[in-house]
């Protein structure tokens, strides 16, 4: 496939994704609304904060091109089954099984069943210490290591279907329990990949003096996974809880820049990642993904700061 293919899930769904989810319109609402209020999940020294959870209803032969997003992927099928693709190796998941993807890794899909219901989170993990031989840097390597596909456990199993039976519910249902579901799915996944890796989360540090670097950590891991939907500082505030005055001063007294400044570095260097590694790609869906609406403001920007058009960059 070619590179110019690839697209980011942090781009608005085209129609025909939109159809895919219609047929449990109803199911997505109730998810979406108790994803809302699970809220994160803090698991020791990670934080996994849930960004997407939804139904998908594939039709027979439906296929997705390449593509990437800033999410650890965690997809379970729970009819039919699915054919994965990565660096052009097939990776089949059956019924009961777990597709499991890191953030920003080039992959494919096609359906190859009559009916396939895909059951799928997207998942921010944020550190809560600049230590990379913990648990939140090391989540993405255990999904890679199982071959991006896991074989659930009968209780990670069991909590999936506990918590799909509970949204299909017509009567007496209780948003309550399906949020209490996706926590326990949530805890179940993280300790499959910290178990095949040997590494269990580490209790946080209660020290006061820790609160700041965990909140510019990740602050910094929220504006990476969602460059490409134009992440602002009040965006990062706002996920953290805490205003943006203060959130400035954090990143000012300890990494020296300001958030804007820290955005503006992380587009410029993922826009120098996506230029050398997929030099085929249109500079207007290197600009998308780095969050720029505007091709020629970026091209402004990138000749700027590393004084070369992207172009003349992706030609050395």
């Amino acid at each position: 496939m070619s590179a110019k293919t690839i697209r980011s899930s942090g781009l608005p769904k085209t129609r025909r994704a939109q159809a895919l989810e219609r047929v449990y319109a109803s199911d997505n609402a109730r998810l979406a609304s108790a994803l809302a209020e699970a809220g994160p999940l803090w698991i020791g020294d990670v934080t996994i904060r849930p960004e997407l959870l939804h139904l998908t209803c594939p039709p027979p032969g439906h296929a997705v091109g390449d593509h990437l997003h800033p999410f650890l992927e965690v997809t379970y099928v729970e009819e039919g089954g699915t054919d994965y693709f990565r660096d052009g190796a097939r990776i089949p998941v059956r019924r009961g099984e777990i597709f499991c993807m890191p953030p920003d890794t080039v992959h494919s899909w096609k359906n190859r069943s009559a009916r396939s219901v895909l059951f799928g989170f997207m998942l921010t993990v944020s550190p809560a210490s600049n230590r990379t031989d913990t648990l939140a840097f090391r989540l993405p390597e255990a999904a890679s290591a199982l071959g991006y596909r896991i074989g659930p456990s009968d209780d990670l199993r069991s909590a999936f279907e506990l918590l799909r039976a509970e949204v299909r519910r017509e009567r007496s249902y209780q948003q309550t329990v399906t949020v209490t579901y996706i926590r326990l799915v949530l805890q179940l996944v993280v300790r499959h990949l910290s178990d095949y890796i040997g590494l269990r989360p580490e209790k946080r540090d209660s020290h006061s003096d820790s609160r700041p670097e965990q909140i510019l950590l990740q602050a910094r891991a929220f504006i990476e996974a969602n460059l490409a939907y134009g992440v602002s500082l009040a965006d990062v505030a706002r996920h953290l809880g805490i205003s943006g005055r203060h959130l400035n001063r954090i990143f000012t007294r300890r990494g020296g820049v300001s958030v804007g400044e820290t955005i503006a570095a992380a587009r410029l260097e993922k826009a120098r990642q996506l230029l050398r590694s997929n030099r085929e790609m249109a500079v207007t869906e290197i600009a998308a993904l780095c969050g720029f609406n505007d091709v020629s403001y970026f091209c402004r920007f990138f000749r700027e700061r590393t004084g070369r058009t992207p172009k003349e960059f992706a030609a050395v």
